[in-house]
């Protein structure tokens, strides 16, 4: 008994001493496996709460993730490569603000040397929580921190911390897992988001579905009246924009069709032309500006390579001014980049890895602080 009341107050001490909400306790970067067919990942076959927690006759449905392989090889290779929880996604009906769980799939291929890599498409399937089910979550989380020892306090967005040195199999990755599949599955499984990769992978392809009785519908991409968006580019090496194009072209006053053209021709003169894309740029990365239901696909995906490269190559422009009045900024977390190739402009991915590399958009970390900001202003559980 004596035994048991030290671990409890221990547990209760872990607990209230972690109880901070970071970057890294509502964005889970995962590992990738060191060879294919690991059962360390979750795939499309994992029974979640209500059923899978992706049926594979959604992909029937769902636009051919790439030209290079069979819907059925899709489905074998898809793993969850990355969570994240939201208390409040915000939706225009039937409520203002949904409590999500939101799983990122990629399909996985050999590499080099025997390795795993990505391929450069991605799946985003959405969970509807009740309010007791997502405090449930939010505990579970908190005694799963706490039980680990997981330190978060100030780092980056980056792979878990939890199980950065061991991978797949950490122990830690195994019971996160089951935690996610205790709140996740078909039974409240509510949308999903597809990012295609067509050409010669220099096309790029993004459509949503509502999931309705069971079955999925297109919705339309907001800021356009269509159900898919496109964005190509065909700058070989991809470290500028060349003959880029977004498909069809958004409303709004947000734009920066110019930067992506092509780059090359930009290294100087143009001033307000620019100065006003990267205004634009950092608006469409503010989340306390646009939000998925306002902004479309392709903007917010290639928003980071566009604003990266007029930072890179275009210092002359009022830069600092910019940034200071658009935008987004929070003293509270470590917002920085840990992605390794922020210059290549075909890196889309927002949350995920590009090959065997993570990737991770900025507007992910912004969106990430805010979530992790209104959890802790909501006090203790």
């Amino acid at each position: 008994m004596k035994t048991y009341l030290i671990s409890f107050f221990i547990l209760l001490s872990g607990l209230t001493s972690e109880a901070r909400w970071n970057l890294n306790d509502v964005s889970f970067l995962l590992p990738l496996p060191q060879k294919l067919g690991s059962e360390g990942l979750l795939n499309i076959h994992a029974q979640g709460l209500g059923g899978p927690l992706l049926p594979k006759s959604f992909l029937g449905t769902i636009p051919p993730l790439t030209p290079v392989m069979t819907e059925d090889q899709v489905a074998e290779s898809l793993r969850v490569v990355a969570v994240r929880i939201d208390p409040c996604f915000p939706r225009p009906t039937p409520l203002a603000c949904q409590r999500q769980i939101r799983l990122v799939w990629q399909p996985l291929e050999p590499g080099p040397n025997h390795s795993v890599q990505s391929m450069d498409a991605a799946l985003h399937s959405f969970y509807v929580l009740e309010e007791a089910e997502f405090t449930t979550l939010l505990k579970d989380l908190l005694s799963w921190k706490a039980r680990y020892q997981v330190q978060t306090e100030g780092q980056p967005l980056q792979i878990h911390p939890a199980w950065a040195q061991e991978g797949v199999m950490s122990p830690a990755l195994r019971e996160f897992q089951r935690t996610i599949l205790k709140f996740a599955g078909l039974g409240n499984l509510s949308r999903v988001t597809a990012m295609a990769l067509r050409g010669e992978g220099n096309m790029w392809v993004f459509a949503g579905f509502e999931v309705q009785n069971r079955q999925l519908q297109l919705f339309k991409v907001p800021r356009i009246p269509r159900y898919s968006q496109a964005f190509m580019n065909f700058a070989v090496p991809a470290d500028h924009f060349e003959r880029g194009l977004i498909s069809p072209l958004p409303g709004g006053e947000d734009h920066f069709q110019k930067v992506i053209a092509d780059s090359e021709t930009l290294r100087s003169g143009q001033e307000g032309v620019l100065e006003s894309e990267l205004r634009a740029l950092h608006r469409i990365e503010n989340p306390q500006i646009f939000n998925p239901e306002n902004m479309d696909c392709v903007s917010c995906h290639v928003a980071q390579t566009a604003r990266v490269w007029l930072e890179n190559h275009r210092p002359d422009l009022r830069m600092a001014e910019i940034w200071q009045e658009h935008a987004y900024k929070n003293p509270r977390h470590d917002l920085c980049n840990l992605s390794p190739r922020l210059k290549n402009t075909h890196g889309l991915r927002a949350f995920g890895y590009f090959e065997a590399d993570i990737a991770i958009s900025q507007r992910v970390i912004f969106e990430s602080a805010q979530v992790a900001d209104t959890l802790n202003e909501k006090g203790p559980l």
